[in-house]
């Protein structure tokens, strides 16, 4: 991977950045007590959520600021993915976010669209907490973003529409600004659900999704597979479980998509900025279907096809080494020598009770009633 562009950030002064950031300018200006900025000029009002803002400092008095590209993190990624969709699109950009908060990203890229070429937009924000849903108007107010080219859904971001219940409100990780982790995990109150699928019908492509739904990302993509195969351009997830990573893995390798980042959760993990920590784990996956020309469909068929056959080799493995470990089990439980076993162990624990002087007798010398 090609990196340019002298980092900003003392802390990792000598590390490049990605060279997409030298197509972006560094905005510099007043901030005022109140917000934080980020270097494309985002301003957030602080008390959306302390833990987000990494770039800028508030401060008691307006002040001019001149603003760092963002810090390396586990949100660096993000930004990577949201500014390369931006620069690479054509005609129209259209953008989803579930799963929005107060829909920082889909402002992130608003500003970013108008800085680079200024093309007709669409933006899709799906936010399920209510007191979050309101504050996506607010913010794009704050930062003079014409809501015309935006779709604001209040759901939740599930496999099905209909209802499903979700947290809402004050949570034992804090109140609805400091925690955004709200999910339909534990939830308690009935929220209207909306599936991947029904917010993609609208569009014949999507240039970036980005999705952050705190343990749903599977059972969502999974449901809209064949959908977001057809139209979707490039995916940002937001991974909340290795199981979770394992089936994102399977599930894009048989489509036969590219992944461009791969970082586990919870974990600390090597990245060319140097060894980062992950919370919530990275991956993107990106769509060869938008790579090739017409002509070159044969190359990209074969592309999926290996691709689908390697995984579809790995989960057959899978599927017979399961098996081989289940034949196994059945074989031993009904085995003439294990039923004798059973019995023994049986009249053991009759004869000498667990804690006995007799049992720690029988216990001192190994054989199979152990």
């Amino acid at each position: 991977m090609t990196v340019s562009t002298k980092a900003a950030n003392s802390k990792s002064a000598d590390v490049s950045h990605h060279q997409v950031f030298q197509r972006f300018s560094r905005w510099s200006g007043v901030v005022p007590p109140d917000r934080i900025a980020n270097f494309l000029g985002v301003m957030t009002r602080t008390n959306y959520g302390h833990p987000y803002f990494s770039v800028s400092t508030p401060s008691s008095d307006a002040q001019v600021q001149q603003i760092d590209y963002p810090a390396f993190d586990e949100e660096y990624f993000e930004w990577i993915d949201l500014l390369e969709s931006v620069a690479q699109a054509q005609g129209h950009f259209t953008m989803l976010e579930l799963g929005a908060g107060w829909g920082r990203w889909v402002a992130n890229a608003a500003i970013a669209l108008r800085q680079f070429s200024g093309l007709p937009h669409t933006f899709v924000a799906v936010e399920a907490e209510p007191s979050h849903f309101q504050s996506i108007t607010q913010h794009l107010a704050d930062n003079a973003i014409n809501p015309d080219g935006f779709q604001l859904i209040e759901a939740a971001v599930t496999d099905h529409d209909g209802e499903v219940l979700f947290q809402v409100g004050k949570h034992h990780w804090g109140d609805n600004y400091d925690w955004h982790g709200q999910s339909i995990i534990g939830g308690d109150h009935a929220v209207k659900s909306v599936s991947l699928a029904t917010l993609l019908r609208p569009f014949s492509t999507v240039d970036l999704i980005d999705l952050d739904i705190q343990g749903a990302e599977l059972s969502v993509l999974l449901a809209a597979a064949d959908v977001i195969n057809e139209k979707a351009k490039k995916i940002h997830i937001g991974t909340h479980s290795r199981r979770i990573e394992h089936g994102l893995r399977s599930l894009f390798s048989r489509l036969g998509w590219r992944s461009v980042y791969d970082f586990p959760c919870l974990s600390q993990t090597d990245t060319p900025w140097g060894s980062l920590a992950f919370l919530d784990g990275v991956q993107t996956w990106l769509n060869p279907l938008f790579l090739y020309q017409p002509e070159d469909e044969l190359g990209l068929l074969k592309e999926r096809f290996a691709s689908s056959r390697k995984e579809g080799d790995k989960l057959w493995a899978e599927l017979e080494q399961a098996h081989a470990d289940q034949n196994e089990l059945n074989l031993i439980r009904g085995s003439v020598s294990w039923k004798v076993i059973r019995r023994v162990r049986s009249l053991r624990d009759s004869l000498a009770p667990q804690g006995t002087r007799r049992r720690k007798l029988y216990d001192r010398f190994p054989g199979f009633w152990k």
